[in-house]
């Protein structure tokens, strides 16, 4: 399945947190080990190009690998690297930042924002981005304490509230991959509640949803999907991706429900999924088969005798026992049965009567009356009838009744 990866956009929000522009050095602070290294440390501060500024960087850390500036030089890096485009290599730099500064917001921010789209899942990977989402979480209401005044107020909370939800993304992540399903969801979930928009994370939350195997929960993992596949608005998984989504949740829809299922369901699921990303509104999912036997019993109890006749007709057509059923119908009244017309001959004082089970069906009941009717039938009514049965072919059913009754 194809993966957005969205980390660079959401990597935005961090770098106006970051604090990469640090005032010169005051040599009445920090000692710099010589001139050379005064000049080299000049240079990156006053470097605007993130490119330029790595080589001089890696310059610096050549010459003068032990340095007084060393956190301001792991927060050069981290803040290059980003700029850059080097994921995997700002996630090392934030790791070597957390070795001098712990508690570091934005260290912390950059491990959780890009471990998801490292292209990598080993254990250690898995683990250190969930302890830095956790840390993300733990130190975010110190982070936005003070709201810097050239920065508006709803850019200031939707930039908390995005921490927020990036940390829950990664959790949420981290666990999937570790097969903790049921906690997994619980953080897809946070997310959503915070950013619906994100598709990625329907598709995420449709998969340890299912993964569960727990059917009472599986109309919430094709919701899931659905969303994903529907959704195609900001942060919306590619165009390319939500094809393949759109197909995959119709396809697992029909293929674990049936076809009538299908026909049924669909239109409500992909109502809600355009709406929200977390459905309130749950749907009873039932198998075809499920569905055509709950069909079967209420007709029962709206037309028994129509089914009178289905049930004569099965046992008749049975393999095993249908012969000699036959041998002791033949001849005999039948009971009263309620069918459709096909036909009647002639039309306006019928003699004859061709019927079936259902509308617009063929012919399965020959019914030939003992007196002329007095009026015609329209075609697609119902009668109900008996008579002697007198004939029968199985292929296709034709039972042939005779001295017959309308009622």
């Amino acid at each position: 399945m194809i993966l957005k990866k969205v980390a660079h956009c959401a990597l935005t929000t961090c770098l106006l947190l970051m604090v990469a522009a640090v005032a010169i050095p005051n040599p009445q602070e920090k000692n710099y080990k010589d001139r050379a290294e005064y000049d080299v440390i000049t240079k990156v501060y006053g470097e605007a190009d993130p490119a330029a500024k790595l080589a001089l960087l890696d310059e610096w850390t050549e010459k003068y690998p032990e340095t007084d500036y060393h956190i301001e030089r792991a927060s050069f890096y981290l803040d290059s690297y980003q700029k850059t485009g080097q994921t995997a290599q700002a996630v090392e730099a934030a790791k070597t930042l957390l070795t001098k500064v712990p508690d570091s917001f934005t260290a912390h921010y950059v491990i959780t924002l890009s471990t998801p789209y490292l292209g990598k899942a080993d254990t250690q990977t898995v683990s250190d981005g969930i302890d830095a989402a956790n840390s993300v979480l733990k130190l975010v209401d110190q982070q936005f304490a003070n709201k810097p005044d050239t920065v508006a107020q709803e850019a200031w909370d939707n930039a908390k509230q995005q921490a927020i939800a990036s940390s829950h993304l990664t959790i949420g992540w981290g666990r999937m991959q570790q097969k903790d399903n049921s906690a997994a969801e619980g953080a897809f979930r946070e997310v959503l509640s915070i950013d619906p928009s994100r598709g990625q994370v329907s598709y995420w939350l449709g998969q340890v949803i299912l993964a569960q195997q727990d059917a009472a929960k599986y109309d919430l993992a094709f919701l899931s999907f659905a969303r994903a596949a529907l959704y195609d608005g900001p942060n919306s998984m590619p165009a390319e991706g939500r094809t393949q989504v759109l197909e995959y949740v119709q396809n697992l829809l029909k293929g674990n429900y049936g076809d009538q299922a299908y026909e049924l369901y669909w239109p409500k699921i992909e109502e809600i999924a355009k709406a929200t990303a977390l459905p309130s509104e749950r749907i009873e999912l039932k198998s075809s088969d499920e569905l055509k036997f709950e069909a079967e019993q209420k007709s029962r109890k709206e037309n028994p005798l129509l089914w009178v006749f289905r049930d004569l007709e099965n046992r008749l057509t049975d393999t095993a026992g249908g012969a000699a059923i036959w041998a002791d119908l033949n001849g005999k009244l039948t009971p009263k049965m309620r069918l459709y017309v096909v036909s009647a001959s002639p039309p306006e004082r019928p003699a004859t009567i061709n019927l079936t089970d259902e509308p617009g069906g063929s012919t399965k009941v020959v019914l030939n009356l003992e007196n002329r009717r007095r009026s015609g039938l329209r075609t697609g009514s119902m009668v109900t009838i008996d008579g002697v049965a007198s004939g029968l072919s199985k292929d296709p059913f034709r039972l042939t009744l005779t001295d017959g009754h309308t009622f």
